[in-house]
């Protein structure tokens, strides 16, 4: 019974699917799709059919439970029968139909490799082979991705050798390439579709918006070091790329919908059809929701996290959804030439982590459209992207947020090739306008002087050196109208290739990051400590401490005085004022010590210190931002064995010059621990026992009580030290936090991965990166006593291991682990250490064929043990996570 109403159901379903009505034609194609290996059915294997001389799929269909398919109402002619199966190479066989005709065509598939050298375009921005690559790249396919049932797509990527990724939210996700992670200012260059999905302005990878649903991925590329000399400024980590399918080659409709814990609910649709063999469409919607993981009370950083929280939000928001909408129209002019346009919007609420605190983005949207071109060598497009703010407001601040930046980009590019081949040419250009519309809330007295636009032209030449060796060399140069200086980006590599299947690379790459908006115009006040405001502003200028000294006062009453310290007669009034609010001394007293005020002489020198508490020795201005410079060397292998085994070892060295901090103090505060001793003998002097003795004292005794009294203001900061900028006499001291550029930074690593596929069955993999240092203080930064320090907010070394099985009923199994070692945060205001942790994945899918053709359901627990853990400092713990996704497909792919 149950399966007659899941049959009745999906085909009422199928009435109201646009797009999915067949014409009606009087021939027949039928047949089976076998393994050629045992003759075992391949249930849900797709057969599509192509027209001669045509790249667009004409019909499809999928195989039943036994591995039977058959398409109906085929005009007469002929026709390419192509079957494809995961894990299996595509087998053709070309038939012509007769009106009338029943033609049987069976197709027995031979298994192979799976996916272990896919062609890429990410690396060279062409079409080439992994093998082929200069670069250390890794690909995610479509089938990894429609099978990993996690809820958000960016998961997936927690496995690929080289990416650190730290979960600070049910869907917010802080992804970089070889460490320098943030909670905020994205240092990996994101891609989707060729358009850069970085938010405008505010510089960040909001995976959580971009249009990047699972049923709609081809696959996910995800290169690995620096990149500028064909992307430009900012590519100093890597490229993470994510390609959706084109309307063309995969035409169809899918429907998804899931659940889990922490109310988990989400679903999607993809539909996308031909019209006329030229003309294709596709409009995808998702959506998602659920319930953030909790802040204990009893958790002293959870609690901390808690308290911070301004009234006026009444508390943590715990809810938590994503939705986007998007389309694509493509136009095939000729079998070289496509015009594609796409566009879309997408809205989140989530709580996000920034270098200035946490944020709520509810309601935060973005808007998109782009245009892109296809002609044979040429690529050219243009794209737009906006924000809109919705109800988005600060955490610790009763402030909403106004962001409506927009972004536009126009990119060109040309590749040729001379000498049979054996010479190839990439030339191309880019124009990018970053135009930030905050309203002041974000940056404040920068508001108005934050444009920025930035151009850049760039020449690719690879030189085929016989049959083993190819030779690499790009140069690029850039300007932006901010910094208002030139850098040139060269690429140089030697690929050497033994064989089809082995190839060996040396690499240099130098790429630049101009500071992004937020780096330079941010002006944002964070939260109010009582006597002093914590602020966050950019560097576009720099900051300049005064020529003569002095500490800004928390000390209610007087804003500031000359020196580091604090005068003798101000730590006796405050000190007074104290002892009299506490009731510890009679009026009359308290009285006469008040008008012997002026006789207490004298200064107690004070410390410079962090907010850490480190001790320090200069006070350093600091200097308008500049762009950082990364020189990276890298040695490469990848080879493939027997068609089974791919091994890749990737070693490099980087050198980082001008590197850009995150958000982090500069005003130093300063403390005076002598300051009771000091006050105490300052009290002998200016006392006599004589005058004393009416109130029952002496000198040694008031010198006592004083001198206890005044170790409060001993062990904890009495002021700051302020730049002249920001100094303003009717306001209340602030602590500065900003965006400084350091000396050199240099360390090396390696990244290591195997993966194995013995058959169509089993895929086994295993992955290991290491870097030699992840934590610089300002001796190795070069900056002694300045307290500065960096971290790259990532493990020193990480594991990660899994294996899968897919049994030819349609069963998958896959089990990975990974492992990642404890590593310091500084990330504006969080800073703090992640303790170690190790995750175990659990994912089991079925394929539902005997139901419906394409009908699958994946199950996925992540955390399987649930080991309570926190992946960034500002995030709340996090233990087991279910999920289950349902996806029917049905059409040509």
């Amino acid at each position: 019974m149950t399966y007659v109403l899941m049959r009745s159901w999906l085909l009422l379903a199928l009435v109201f699917l646009p797009g999915l009505a067949a014409a009606q034609s009087t021939a027949t194609i039928q047949g089976q799709v076998t393994d050629a290996e045992n003759g075992d059915p391949l249930p849900g294997a797709n057969v599509v059919l192509y027209r001669p001389g045509e790249t667009t799929v004409f019909r499809g269909t999928a195989a039943d439970v036994s591995g039977n398919y058959r398409l109906e109402n085929l005009p007469a002619g002929t026709y390419e029968v192509v079957a494809r199966f995961v894990g299996y190479e595509d087998a053709r066989q070309t038939v012509t139909l007769t009106a009338g005709a029943t033609v049987t065509v069976n197709l027995a598939l031979t298994p192979v490799e799976l996916g272990l050298n896919p062609v890429v375009v990410t690396a060279s921005r062409r079409q080439e082979k992994v093998l082929e690559s200069p670069a250390s790249i890794s690909v995610l396919d479509a089938r990894e991705l429609e099978q990993t049932a996690t809820h958000a797509t960016v998961a997936s990527l927690r496995y690929v050798p080289g990416v650190d990724i730290a979960q600070s939210s049910l869907n917010r996700f802080q992804v970089s390439l070889r460490g320098f992670n943030s909670v905020f200012v994205a240092k990996t260059y994101a891609l989707v579709d060729y358009r850069q999905a970085t938010t405008p302005s505010l510089a960040i990878n909001a995976f959580s918006a971009m249009p990047i649903a699972p049923i709609d991925l081809a696959r996910v590329e995800v290169v690995r070091g620096p990149n500028s000399a064909l992307y430009g400024a900012g590519v100093e980590q890597g490229v993470i790329h994510f390609i959706t399918k084109d309307p063309l080659t995969y035409p169809g409709t899918s429907v998804m919908i899931g659940g889990g814990e922490r109310s988990i609910i989400q679903g999607a649709l993809r539909h996308a059809g031909v019209i006329n063999d030229r003309l294709g469409y596709k409009i995808v919607g998702y959506y998602s929701q659920g319930q953030d993981w909790r802040l204990d009370p009893d958790d002293p950083t959870d609690r901390e996290l808690l308290n911070a929280i301004h009234p006026r939000w009444g508390g943590r928001d715990y809810d938590t959804w994503q939705g986007y909408v998007y389309g694509t129209l493509q136009y095939q002019l000729n079998p070289q030439t496509t015009l594609t346009a796409s566009g879309g919007y997408s809205s989140i609420k989530q709580i996000t982590l920034a270098n200035t605190g946490e944020n709520v983005l509810d309601n935060f949207s973005t808007y998109f459209a782009q245009l892109r071109l296809q002609a044979g060598g040429f690529f050219g497009q243009v794209f737009y992207t906006q924000n809109d703010d919705g109800n988005t407001h600060f955490v610790r601040s009763p402030v909403y947020v106004y962001e409506k930046s927009f972004l536009m980009s126009a990119q060109a590019q040309y590749s040729f090739s001379v000498l049979d081949d054996r010479q190839r040419f990439v030339i191309g250009a880019d124009y990018r306008r970053t135009v930030p519309r905050t309203g002041g809330t974000i940056h404040g007295r920068f508001e108005g002087r934050d444009e920025t636009n930035e151009v850049g032209g760039y020449v690719q030449s690879e030189t085929r050196l016989g049959d083993a060796l190819d030779i690499v060399l790009a140069g690029r140069l850039d300007y932006d109208d901010v910094i208002q200086k030139t850098q040139f980006s060269p690429r140089v590599a030697f690929v050497f290739k033994p064989s089809s299947t082995h190839s060996f690379r040396t690499t240099y790459n130098r790429a630049f990051t101009t500071p992004p908006g937020v780096n330079l115009f941010l002006d944002l006040f964070i939260e109010d400590r009582g006597p002093f405001g914590i602020r966050g502003v950019g560097a576009v200028d720099g900051w300049t401490f005064p020529s003569q000294v002095q500490t800004s006062s928390f000390i209610p009453g007087i804003r500031a005085w000359p020196g580091v310290g604090i005068p003798l007669a101000v730590a006796y009034q405050a000190v007074t004022a104290g002892l009299a609010a506490q009731g510890a001394l009679p009026g009359p007293l308290v009285a006469f010590l008040q008008s012997k005020a002026s006789q207490i002489q004298g200064f107690s020198s004070g410390l410079m210190v962090t907010p850490d508490g480190a001790v320090l020795t200069s006070l350093e201005d600091v200097p308008a931002a500049r762009q950082t410079i990364t020189n990276s060397y890298e040695l490469g292998y990848k080879g493939l064995f027997a068609n089974k085994l791919l091994v890749m070892v990737d070693l490099y060295y980087t050198r980082k010059k001008n590197f850009i901090s995150e958000l982090q103090p500069f005003t130093p505060l300063v403390v005076t621990p002598g300051v009771a001793n000091d006050l105490a003998a300052a009290i002998m002097d200016a006392f006599t026992d004589d005058e004393l003795a009416a109130y029952g004292l002496d000198r040694q005794t008031l010198a006592g009580i004083y001198q206890q009294a005044a170790a409060a203001l001993a062990a904890n900061p009495i002021g700051l030290i302020e730049p002249v900028e920001n100094f303003d006499p009717n306001r209340k001291p602030e602590l500065l936090l900003t965006y400084v550029n350091f000396g050199d930074v240099d360390y090396y690593g390696v990244d290591v991965a195997v993966q194995w596929t013995p058959d169509a069955r089993w895929n086994l993999f295993a992955n290991f990166s290491w870097v030699s240092d992840n934590f610089f203080d300002d001796e190795e930064l070069g900056e002694p006593g300045t307290g500065r320090e960096i971290s790259m907010n990532a493990p020193r070394y990480k594991v990660g291991g899994g294996v899968t099985y897919t049994a030819p009923s349609g069963l998958s199994i896959n089990l990975a682990g990974r492992y990642v070692d404890k590593f310091e945060v500084r990330s504006g205001i969080f800073r703090g250490t992640v303790e170690s942790y190790f995750l175990l994945d659990l994912g089991v899918g079925y394929d539902l064929s005997r139901l419906a053709p394409g009908l699958r359901i994946d199950i996925l627990a992540q955390n399987l043990l649930n080991n309570k853990h926190r992946e960034y400092i500002g995030a709340p713990k996090m233990g087991r996570l279910i999920t289950t996704r349902l996806t029917y497909t049905v059409g040509g792919y």
